[in-house]
C-alpha cells in the first residue's frame, strides 16, 4: 500500500561524532558510514500537513526521528534509532512504524518537546542543499527484526540555518551522543515523501 504524506517545516539538525559511538546504539550486522567525512546524528523534526495511505486520507501530525547513518551491505541507508509522533500519528503503528507519541511543536523558527528534552530556535539565512544527508533513500529500524522501507521524495526547497541560543536534546545524550554544538542545520518549509506500507523485515 502506498503512503505520500505532505510536509510543513522539515528541520534537519546533526551532530559530529565518531564511529565507535555509533556503533554502541546499533544492532548486530550494522555498520557505521560517515557521511562525507563525518559520522553524525541527526534530529529530524517535521510537520505533516496531511496525506493519504491508499485512499484514506491521513490527518495532520508532527514527528520528531533520532537517526544516523550506516551500511547496509553496499548501499547507504539511515538507520531510526527513535521515532516518536503526536498522538494522531500512533495510527503508524498499525503498519509496523516504531513509533512512541510525544508532545512536539514545529514551526520555521523553531522545535520543541519537552518531555524529550528537545529545544531548538533556529534563524534560517541563505539557500543550501543538505548533500548526502538529503540523499539517503534507504530507511532501516529494529522492530522485532530489521525493517526497512525506501522513500521517494519530492523537491524542496532548503535553507542553511543557525541556532539561536544553546539547543537542548536530551534524547540524545541518553544515547551517548555529545550534543554541545550542531555541525549544521537545514530547513524546508514544503517538502513531501511517498513509500510502501508495511516496512519489509530484512536479512543484515
Amino acid at each position: 500500500m502506498r503512503l505520500a504524506l505532505r510536509v510543513r517545516d522539515l528541520v534537519l539538525t546533526s551532530w559530529a561524532t565518531d564511529r565507535e559511538t555509533v556503533a554502541k546504539v546499533l544492532p548486530f550486522g550494522l555498520e557505521p558510514a560517515p557521511v562525507g567525512s563525518e559520522y553524525l546524528v541527526s534530529l529530524v523534526a517535521l510537520a505533516y500537513e496531511g496525506g493519504r495511505v491508499g485512499p484514506v486520507p491521513v490527518p495532520p501530525f508532527s514527528q520528531l526521528n533520532i537517526r544516523t547513518y550506516v551500511a547496509f551491505g553496499d548501499e547507504p541507508a539511515v538507520f531510526f534509532l527513535r521515532a516518536y509522533v503526536t498522538p494522531i500519528g500512533m495510527g503508524g503503528i498499525l503498519f509496523g512504524a516504531p513509533y512512541r507519541s510525544a508532545r512536539i511543536r514545529v514551526r520555521g523558527d523553531c522545535v520543541e518537546a519537552p518531555a524529550l528534552g528537545v529545544s531548538l530556535q533556529f534563524e534560517t539565512g541563505e539557500p543550501a542543499e543538505p548533500g548526502e544527508l538529503g540523499r539517503h533513500e534507504l530507511g532501516l529500524f529494529e522492530a522485532a527484526g530489521l525493517r526497512g522501507f525506501r522513500v521517494q521524495r519530492g523537491a524542496a526547497e532548503w535553507q542553511r540555518a543557525v541556532a539561536l541560543g544553546t539547543p537542548r536534546a536530551d534524547v540524545l545524550l541518553a544515547l551517548g551522543f555529545d550534543v554541545a554544538r550542531p555541525s549544521s542545520i537545514f530547513h524546508a518549509r514544503h517538502a513531501s515523501f511517498e513509500t510502501e506500507v508495511p516496512p519489509r523485515r530484512l536479512d543484515s
